[in-house]
């Protein structure tokens, strides 16, 4: 006696391994969605004539692939949230953290975040397993007379290991995260930046 299942029909293999094939695709396909945050600095002493400036924090958004930040092996990896308000949002914090006073007047003076690049990679080995991300960011002071006191560029990078409980997502995250808090970090580490700044007029 035939056993039942030999006699599947030739019409539902195929349909089975079609079924199979689009799944196995689909999550190829599908891309990982990794966090990117920020945590501001803490202890930061107020820059002396801050109060008085009024400043407008602009983020914009210059990537070549603004829909991926990477990837995890053939799977690219997008971002659960908005890459440029986090970079924005970040030089804002920093700069109210310092005493700068946020507003979007005409009035104001304009810095500029131009994010460039913000991408990463896993790499694996027998030995040990890391991801690296690079952040490529471009800051301008526009003052209020449409000057440009400030243009620099910041390069940076950053490389996580992943710990044994944390997701992929997770991991993939802290380091496009921690590319950007040490681009942030060396923004006002230049004293130019500051500079730039308090002598807006």
């Amino acid at each position: 006696m035939t056993p039942k299942y030999a006699r599947i029909s030739k019409h539902s293999r195929l349909a089975l391994l079609a079924l199979l094939i689009t799944t196995v695709a689909g999550c190829a396909l599908n891309p990982l969605s990794v966090p990117v945050t920020y945590q501001p600095a803490s202890n930061i002493a107020p820059v002396q004539g801050a109060s008085s400036v009024h400043v407008h924090v602009v983020g914009e958004d210059q990537r070549a692939d603004k829909t991926s930040v990477g990837q995890y092996g053939n799977n690219p990896s997008a971002t659960s949230n908005n890459v440029i308000d986090t970079a924005r949002d970040a030089v804002q914090s920093e700069l109210q953290a310092r005493g700068f006073v946020i507003d979007s007047a005409p009035a104001s003076t304009i810095v500029r975040v131009q994010v460039q690049r913000l991408s990463g990679h896993f790499f694996s080995s027998l030995i040990f397993s890391s991801y690296t991300a690079e952040l490529i960011m471009h800051v301008e002071v526009q003052s209020p007379g449409k000057a440009i006191a400030y243009s620099q560029s910041f390069d940076e990078t950053d490389t996580y290991h992943p710990s044994a409980f944390a997701s992929v997502s997770d991991d993939f995250g802290a380091a496009l995260s921690g590319a950007l808090t040490k681009g942030v970090a060396k923004l006002f580490d230049d004293p130019a930046f500051t500079a730039a700044l308090i002598a807006r007029r």
